[in-house]
């Protein structure tokens, strides 16, 4: 599966990131949000976020298997993970 989009939990940013560091953050996010409503798309999505260890996350995994959303890819730019059992490991 490629790994189409990036997720920073808002709390982490908080605690991580100083005040110059938000302030530059949020002007990225601004670029991409002007890029994309330029593209004629729209300019901010909601999406379902699902932690690989919650207890269903498998269940989520072959339901998008089933609908034809999850499959191998290699990307060397991206991070892998594999399934061991009903655990996914990441490298």
């Amino acid at each position: 599966m490629k790994i189409k989009h990036t997720v920073i939990k808002n709390e982490d940013v908080e605690k991580h990131l100083n005040e110059l560091e938000r302030v530059q953050m949020l002007r990225l996010l601004n670029k991409v949000r002007v890029g994309r409503a330029s593209e004629g798309k729209q300019a901010v999505n909601t999406y379902l976020i699902v932690n690989t260890d919650e207890v269903y996350a498998t269940d989520v995994v072959q339901i998008l298997k089933d609908n034809g959303h999850w499959g191998p890819t290699h990307d060397p730019n991206q991070t892998e993970f594999r399934f061991e059992g009903d655990t996914m490991e990441l490298p």
